[in-house]
């Protein structure tokens, strides 16, 4: 009998326990799943069904590079308060999580990352669990990134004040060593700041900036404008929105009078060509698409 992804997941969430006893329970109950919920608590394995329903919108993110700066790895480990988030043990988790990453092939979901055997012994999911009856709190691995870097380039990250928002940027560089490490990182720090939506105004989402031209639209109609010089009018409002949303086109937070091109343009002089590649950010607790708000009951 095949066990979906998505089913197990949903026992998991109900129940807190482990994957594999999870889709034990499935397999057991022929994915019936309220039948699964109960073979885990006749069974003693639904340790904490009550912490499972308890919102986990505290927590940390953490990242690293490997030794080569080819490999960058970047994980957000929830728990319920940030009193946790400082526990040590916690913050050893998310950490082994990351050089995991950095040391083996890229999990192809976080389904996938959960069942990965830690060196320690045991699966991701195992070891979180194990956390969870420790601590006593709920605690939820959310989402994982891994950057591989391209020919030339290198990755970079930065973690802003005690975890709660990480970047990830791959820079490609003409001319490897400081002053390109240095530019990486203040790409990253400005990443963090501006929270960009996109690289390049190609890849800004297009429902984003549909979005942004029915608001333009609105107001121009409110305004009277005649309807065949829309268009015309907007190009002007979406140059505006680009530079607000596009990272290439933001005004450096360092020097505003400068946009991240021209910070690109100045260091060719110490770096020879650069371009940034790809940047990944993360904030703690952020609305992540199809993604439903925790409810705050227990």
């Amino acid at each position: 009998m095949e066990i979906s992804a998505k089913l197990v997941k949903e026992l998991r969430d109900k129940t807190n326990s482990g994957m594999m006893d999870c889709k034990k329970a499935l397999a057991e109950c022929e994915c019936d799943l309220e039948k699964a919920v109960d073979w885990l608590r006749q069974k003693g394995l639904m340790t904490a069904r009550k912490r499972a329903g308890r919102a986990t919108k505290e927590g940390l993110i953490v990242a690293n590079v490997s030794p080569d700066m080819k490999t960058g790895a970047m994980v957000e480990l929830n728990c319920e308060t940030d009193f946790v988030a400082k526990n040590e043990g916690f913050q050893k988790l998310a950490m082994d999580v990351v050089e995991m990453l950095l040391t083996s092939d890229a999990p192809a979901d976080l389904t996938a990352l959960l069942s990965r055997n830690m060196s320690c012994g045991g699966t991701v999911d195992d070891a979180l669990k194990a956390l969870v009856g420790t601590i006593g709190e709920n605690m939820n691995l959310r989402r994982f990134a891994v950057s591989k870097a391209s020919d030339g380039a290198f990755i970079h990250t930065y973690i802003h004040g005690p975890g709660r928002l990480g970047v990830m940027v791959e820079l490609a560089a003409e001319k490897m060593g400081a002053p390109a490490e240095e530019l990486a990182h203040n790409i990253a720090l400005h990443i963090a700041a501006s929270s960009p939506a996109a690289l390049s105004e190609d890849e800004v989402p297009a429902e984003m900036l549909e979005r942004e031209k029915g608001v333009f639209r609105a107001k121009l109609a409110e305004q009277g404008k005649p309807e065949n010089m829309w268009d015309k009018i907007m190009v002007g409002q979406i140059k505006k929105f680009y530079s607000e949303v596009v990272l290439v086109h933001q005004a450096y937070v360092k020097d505003p009078a400068k946009s991240i091109s021209d910070v690109l343009k100045d260091a060719q002089a110490d770096c020879g060509k650069v371009e940034i590649k790809s940047f990944t950010r993360f904030q703690l607790g952020e609305e992540l698409p199809g993604e439903e708000t925790a409810s705050d009951d227990e």
